[in-house]
This record gives C-alpha cells, structure tokens and sequence, in this order.
C-alpha cells in the first residue's frame, strides 16, 4: 500500500506540474515583453537555483558573456532554465553544463552546452513539439512531462527569435537560441 501511495503521489505531481505548464503556455501571449534584461545575473541566479540539481549528478555548471536585450525578464528566465535544467538532467554524472552568451551586432546568441548521449538527428526538430520524448522510459524516470522545450520554443518566438540543436553526437549536445536585440521585432511577431 505504501508503494502504491507513491506511486499516486509522483503521478499526481507530475499532472499538477504538466497542468502549470500548460497553463503558462496557454498565456505567453499576455505576457509584456518590455524589460531591460541583462542575462549574466540572470545566469547567475538560475545555476544558483539548479545547483541541488547538478549536485545530485555531480555535474559541474559554468557560463560565460554577457549581454542586454529588451523582453520578458520572467519568460527569458523560464528559456534559459528549461534548457539548463535539460542539460543536467539528461548528462552523464561527473560531466558538465556551460552556457556561453555571445551579443552580437543586433542579436543575443545563446549555447547550452552538455556532455550527455545526444540526440539523434530525426528527433532534433521532434523535441520541441509538446509532449514528444525521445526516450519515455528515460524521460519517466527523470521527470518531465514533454513540455520543456516546447516552451523554449514558444518563448523564443514570442521574442523574435528561435531554438534549435546546433551539433549533437555521443558525446553531448549543443541547443541554440537566438534572441533580437530591438523590442520592435517583438512587437512586430506577436502583430
């Protein structure tokens, strides 16, 4: 009885955290992309809040540049921890997460860096549609409900930009996002 107590009760959770993500989802399209948002304290933050997690794994977190954009400080946050956060989970132990900010000329190039398994090349556009999992009895076991990158995705539209796998092998994985610099773009993509 006690197992199957929590078995309903990680079930449970995992359908509340599935309900909040979509309801997030369901408003990004409300939500004011205005704010000045300077990233490296911004990266500062989210590896302080992913640290208990990189600790379990013995994953060591690093990152490096900086840069300013105009959008949403509470969505840009929500990106970047996704994507860190999935690069923890699906690593190897022992190995590594970098973030690296590169501001260019009209534009904030961002890489998140892991040392894990990869990801084959039919699943690289895969991943980010809702609920897809390239491996569900590795995604169960980790958590997760399907619905990180998806909303990776739709935020980095939402501010003019866009996500995707830039290298993957076996030995680790390199996503891409790319963000404008301008609000202008911002207001243009959501017109």
């Amino acid at each position: 009885i006690a197992e199957f107590l929590k078995l309903l009760q990680e079930q449970t959770e995992r359908m509340s955290q599935m309900t909040k993500i979509l309801l997030e989802m369901s408003a990004l399209r409300t939500v004011p992309c205005n704010d000045t948002v300077e990233l490296a304290p911004m990266l500062e933050e989210i590896l302080t809040d992913l640290a208990p997690l990189a600790e379990k794994k013995g994953v060591t977190l690093s990152y490096d540049g900086d840069g300013t954009l105009i959008g949403s400080d509470t969505l840009l946050y929500r990106m970047i921890f996704n994507l860190t956060e999935n690069a923890i989970r699906y690593n190897r132990c022992d190995a590594a997460v970098h973030i690296s900010i590169c501001d260019e000329a009209d534009r904030i190039l961002i890489r998140v860096k892991d040392h894990g398994f990869g990801i084959a090349e039919q699943y690289r556009e895969s991943i980010f549609q809702p609920f897809f999992r390239v491996d569900k009895s590795l995604s169960r076991e980790l958590g997760g409900a399907g619905l990180g990158l998806p909303l990776v995705w739709e935020i980095a539209r939402l501010h003019g930009g866009r996500v995707w796998v830039e290298e993957s092998n076996d030995s680790g994985s390199v996503l891409a996002v790319t963000l404008p610099l301008s609000a202008s773009i911002t207001d243009t993509v959501r017109g």
